[in-house]
């Protein structure tokens, strides 16, 4: 308790005139002292043994608490005195920095003074600058220049006698920051402020001042200087909902900052904007407004922001699309070039991921395309190699299908038109299909395609029955050729390497597209392959499939089984359509032992002429390699398997229901065939409706019979009869 009030002695003269609202302690008191005729505040609170000199509100306030005040007055001064926490002012319920508030120099609104004088705590607040009540500026200083300090004890006059109040009508300026700033304090009511309410008062003050000093400068990466009027200018930034608060951001970045600017990021944009503290409603905002006109990145970002650029990853999400394979996509369609920035790369207008949209939808697999030409995957994948048709490569759109390769569904559908449209020479003779006619010559399918399409070769007639390339038919006389020709010692066929390997001859083919073996053009000037090449070859790797037995395991346990060995697959990649196991024939015989199971029957160089003479449509190899062979036809819509029972041959067909173009002509022609195959031994049908023809070649005679029994044998799927619908 103060020593004046222990005395018995009040402090005060009088304190009959009401504290008004919204005023402060400290103003009170200078009021209290003026009543009583002194001359300064400072003085008489020194007197009091208060702190005079540098006013500490919270004593000030508790000497007046003191009083015989009514409570509701004392309530008010609580109110509306902004006292230090520590921290922040609090007034009013609110807060306060400490620079956002001035207590030393008097401010005063004239008009307000008019109406009561007495000093308004609001008008301590720096930012403070417009009565809102009255549309008038706060002034600080009088007619002379002079400033009032807080311990002048009269509100009605300055020091040098100046009458300060003048009455004037009121103008109430509703949605300035100032009156938004008294229905903070609860003493007007104001509008909802969707981006401020939530925020302490303080950091709107903040706020507002940060804001208003960027939209009131160019860019600039220096801090502008504070001015007077940017808390109003931020104010009438943010006053919006968070919509118009993002659209006044995007007008001052397309005002002040080009787009070359813009696309280095959020930071470089808003130059020293982003060095400030701001609190998370604005920052969200100016990021969002940014991210509607410049490059922002995506990292360590928990809000969704409306981009005005996609990234890959994002086309690709939206699409649901490998990321990946979307990225070389848009590489490949010319969407990113190449030479681009690594951000131009990154990034894309709303107009490129829709057309990067459009191109991935109208991409088919290869198989897929090959439905719709008519033709084989293979055929599909060369033409594209050799860019008659446009590919997209590791697209990932179709999984393993392909390895990726992907197609434009428009252009294939263009392509197989040009299909349609090719024009007939309607010949009467002998005709071949592509694939037959490309085995015979030495070319491949696509090859034989854009001959014809660019008029080097033509197509005899069209299958109705079938569609696309493989409707076409070729006028066999005009390429006709030996159908089965010698080839000198340092060639080999395809064919046979893929009997003497145990692969398919597509294998053999990739095989050679790798430049594993390589090729070489014989005296019929046909590409061979290299007997040296492929003897080196052959004579390195094996196919593990043809050990299977040996090395006590299915197929589908091949893999596991090799790497239980130790044996390690060689030429994996190979893009082949089934699995191939090329191993190491060292490898091999180190795990399983020797390979080696002597030579070739007595008979069968013998058989082998004779069939090369009777039935050349069967391709046997020059030796058997030590294991049973599957004899293919040319054409491989059958073979029969022969077997080594030490100096003898059997020849064994197995006619399966489950090979269904097989069994359809075995069943609309098994009488005349069994007629055929007299010489044979016929097992009965099995459970699974299999039957199986045997016959041992040991003798000359028996040669000549198993010969005409192959040659009938092709001649029915030369030339099969009417064949019953499965």
């Amino acid at each position: 308790m103060n020593l004046s009030i222990r005395q018995g002695r009040l402090p005060f003269a009088s304190w009959q005139t009401k504290n008004g609202a919204g005023e402060p302690a400290q103003d009170y008191f200078a009021r209290l002292v003026g009543e009583g005729y002194q001359s300064s505040a400072r003085v008489h609170a020194n007197e009091m043994e208060l702190n005079g000199r540098n006013i500490v509100l919270k004593e000030i306030l508790n000497e007046l608490l003191l009083l015989p005040l009514p409570e509701d007055r004392k309530q008010s001064l609580v109110r509306w005195t902004p006292i230090w926490n520590g921290n922040f002012h609090c007034l009013a319920g609110e807060t306060l920095r400490k620079r956002q508030v001035s207590f030393y120099n008097r401010r005063f609104c004239r008009a307000c003074l008019a109406e009561g004088p007495y000093h308004r705590s609001w008008w301590d607040i720096v930012d403070f600058q417009i009565c809102p009540l009255h549309s008038v500026p706060i002034e600080q200083e009088t007619s002379a220049g002079d400033r009032i300090k807080w311990w002048f004890p009269s509100f009605e006059s300055a020091p040098d006698g100046e009458y300060l109040p003048r009455a004037r009508p009121r103008a109430e300026e509703s949605d300035g920051f100032e009156w938004y700033v008294l229905s903070r304090l609860g003493y007007v009511t104001g509008a909802e402020r969707p981006v401020l309410d939530t925020a302490p008062l303080h950091e709107v003050i903040d706020a507002c001042a940060m804001v208003g000093r960027l939209v009131s400068n160019p860019w600039t990466t220096k801090t502008p200087r504070a001015a007077p009027g940017h808390c109003r200018r931020g104010f009438e930034t943010l006053r919006g909902s968070a919509t118009d608060v993002e659209a006044a951001f995007v007008h001052w970045l397309e005002e002040h900052v080009s787009q070359d600017e813009r696309n280095r990021g959020v930071k470089n944009a808003y130059g020293w904007f982003r060095r400030a503290a701001l609190w998370s409603d604005v920052d969200i905002a100016s990021r969002r407004a940014f991210a509607s006109v410049g490059r922002i990145g995506r990292q360590n970002l928990k809000i969704e922001l409306p981009h005005q650029e996609f990234t890959i990853k994002e086309a690709a999400g939206e699409f649901g699309a490998d990321v990946r394979g979307l990225r070389r996509l848009a590489q490949q369609a010319g969407l990113v070039p190449k030479d681009a920035t690594a951000a131009s790369r990154a990034f894309l207008s709303r107009e490129r991921v829709d057309m990067l949209h459009a191109v991935a939808r109208d991409l088919i697999s290869v198989s897929e395309a090959a439905s719709r030409l008519g033709c084989s995957q293979q055929c599909v994948r060369k033409l594209a190699k050799s860019g008659a048709i446009t590919a997209f490569n590791n697209t990932r759109l179709f999984g393993a299908a392909g390895h990726g390769l992907a197609l434009r569904g428009s252009e294939i559908d263009g392509f197989a038109q040009s299909i349609r449209d090719v024009t007939c020479t309607d010949g009467s003779g002998q005709v071949h299909r592509i694939g037959y006619l490309a085995r015979q010559i030495g070319w491949t399918d696509a090859q034989i395609v854009e001959a014809v399409l660019a008029g080097k070769m033509s197509v005899c007639r069209v299958d109705r029955r079938r569609k696309g390339i493989s409707a076409w038919q070729f006028e066999a006389v005009v390429h006709k050729k030996p159908f089965r020709r010698q080839v000198g010692d340092r060639e080999i066929r395809r064919i046979e390497a893929a009997e003497l390997m145990g692969y398919q001859p597509e294998v053999v083919t990739i095989l050679v597209d790798a430049n594993l073996i390589k090729t070489r053009k014989g005296e019929d000037g046909r590409v061979y392959l290299d007997r040296t090449s492929f003897e080196a070859f052959h004579g390195k790797y094996v196919n593990a499939k043809l050990y299977l037995d040996r090395l006590g395991c299915k197929e589908d346990q091949l893999e596991a089984r090799l790497l239980e060995l130790g044996i390690l697959r060689r030429h994996a990649r190979l893009p082949t359509r089934n699995k191939v196991y090329i191993v190491e024939r060292k490898s091999m015989e180190r795990a399983i032992g020797s390979l080696a199971h002597g030579g070739d029957p007595a008979i069968w160089p013998r058989f082998r002429e004779k069939m090369a003479n009777v039935c050349p449509s069967f391709v046997l190899p020059a030796s058997m390699g030590g294991r049973d062979v599957k004899a293919y036809m040319a054409t491989r819509v059958t073979y029969v398997e022969l077997l080594r029972d030490g100096r003898d041959l059997i020849v064994q067909k197995t006619f399966r229901k489950g090979a269904h173009r097989e069994w359809a002509v075995f069943v609309a022609n098994q009488w005349q065939i069994r007629e055929e195959w007299s010489v044979f031994t016929w097992s009965k049908k099995t459970a699974r409706e299999s039957v199986t023809a045997e016959f041992r070649i040991s003798t000359d005679w028996d040669v000549e019979a198993a010969a005409v029994a192959l040659r009938s044998l092709y001649m029915h799927f030369k030339n099969p009869r009417k064949l019953p619908k499965r």
